[in-house]
């Protein structure tokens, strides 16, 4: 297996974007944070509510999209889109 030189110029041609994740306690200004963020109003919004436990009477007024996934499955394969695969691992192989 060869490891291949990534020139600058291909680098700096990749799509990027930052990805995060917002976990904690009740009351700690997740919904808060939230509505900082951009949403579906913004013509450049990249902010997607992952709502997991049906959290989003919270969120009413905020003008986002959302997503509802209801299985492991759906969490995991969603996970995978937006973090992309473990390019360390073979494409046998879980998460590659």
């Amino acid at each position: 297996m060869s490891l291949p030189i990534i020139t600058a110029d291909q680098r700096m041609a990749e799509t990027r974007g930052i990805k995060g994740a917002i976990f904690g306690k009740s009351g700690e200004g997740k919904t808060s944070l939230l509505f900082t963020l951009m949403s579906s109003t913004s013509a450049t919004s990249t902010t997607l509510f992952f709502d997991l436990e049906a959290g989003d009477l919270a969120v009413e007024g905020w003008n986002g999209d959302t997503i509802r996934p209801r299985t492991w499955t759906e969490c995991r394969d969603y996970a995978v889109f937006i973090g992309g695969p473990n390019p360390a691992l073979r494409n046998d192989q879980a998460y590659s």
